[in-house]
């Protein structure tokens, strides 16, 4: 969810889980509160949320606000998430191949529950790598999805879940 106006299509999804990428410090308890009311775990994406830092205590006031998990680019805010025993998703870019080969290296150092793959279209070539090197990590995906098809088709090459904003796309 990237904009507050879709509080109520995200909670109208079938999906489980909320990637939360808006709201503040202000209004992080009120969105995951309704996201929590609507049947959804609730995973926040720290570092998109202003008058947060990424350290153990936003971690912590994020729990206290009924988060289910933390998304970041950052390995201690994700060790702090872990500590508080909240889910881990460790937002990755991969521009080339060097960065899936930092990825595979910061793995040894840390593993989190799920790594998103960004953008989604190259997801594919980085599953196997990936895949066979960390084969208890969740791989997922986002970024530049722009349509069931394109969904399935990552889904078909070893991705388990899809990040996507447009609510259009949230039927899956």
């Amino acid at each position: 969810m990237r904009h507050p106006e879709h509080l109520a299509a995200a909670i109208a999804a079938t999906s489980e889980v909320v990637y939360l990428l808006c709201g503040t410090v202000l209004t992080a308890a009120e969105l995951i509160a309704a996201l929590d009311a609507g049947g959804k775990a609730t995973l926040v994406n720290i570092d998109l949320m202003p008058g947060l830092s990424g350290d153990a205590a936003a971690v912590q006031f994020l729990e206290g606000c009924g988060s289910a998990g933390i998304i970041s680019t950052h390995p201690e805010t994700l060790r702090a998430s872990r500590a508080r025993k909240l889910a881990t998703v460790q937002r990755s870019f991969m521009l080339d191949s060097q960065a899936v080969a930092n990825v595979l290296r910061a793995l040894e150092r840390f593993e989190p529950d799920a790594v998103e793959i960004l953008p989604a279209p190259v997801a594919p070539r980085a599953v196997e790598r990936l895949g066979s090197a960390h084969p208890d990590v969740v791989l997922t995906a986002g970024g530049l999805v722009a349509s069931l098809a394109e969904i399935d088709a990552l889904v078909s090459a070893g991705i388990r879940a899809v990040s996507v904003s447009d609510p259009n796309l949230w039927i899956v």
